[in-house]
């Protein structure tokens, strides 16, 4: 298996792992469909990429109209065995040099206007107990989800990253 990282922090793979997580299973077809802005040779490369590192899962299989189509879902197992204190470090590490890299390549890139693109970084700090900090959590999620629309001709692409950050004393 590559680097966990290299395979989770991809972004149409990331894109894929969100829509199956909404879900209990998906065809590559539904998958494609879900996800139209990206090519569909694409999108069975990097299913293909999930599936062989055991991301996902083929749980069933059947021949449509010649095809072979498969129903896949979340490994989540393999997913969790990955997600431990011992490389949440490493983890961390790879999530913040992804994001990097897209500001990298976006303030490279012949005339950025993050004004226009909406680009922004904002760092809050909240005082909340335990129960109100779930609380949070739970209403967020929710509103996420909530405008986790369909691709569509008006609508972009808005790569959001969230993070609970330690705090230092």
């Amino acid at each position: 298996m590559k680097n966990i990282n290299e395979i989770l922090l991809n972004p149409v793979r990331m894109r894929i792992i969100q829509e199956l997580s909404t879900r209990d299973s998906a065809t590559a077809n539904e998958l494609c469909e879900k996800i139209s802005d990206v090519p569909r040779t694409t999108m069975y490369r990097h299913i293909k990429i999930l599936i062989e590192n055991k991301i996902l899962s083929v749980i069933s299989e059947e021949k449509v109209r010649g095809s072979l189509e498969r129903t896949i879902a979340l490994n989540i197992p393999e997913i969790t065995k990955h997600n431990t204190v011992e490389n949440a470090a490493e983890n961390a590490l790879g999530f913040l040099l992804s994001n990097y890299t897209k500001f990298h390549r976006y303030f490279n890139a012949e005339n950025p206007d993050p004004g226009k693109d909406m680009i922004f970084l904002n760092n809050t700090v909240l005082m909340m107990n335990d129960p109100e900090f779930e609380q949070f959590l739970n209403e967020l999620r929710q509103l996420l989800l909530k405008y986790s629309f369909d691709v569509g001709e008006d609508r972009k692409t808005r790569d959001i990253s969230i993070i609970s950050a330690p705090v230092e004393d």
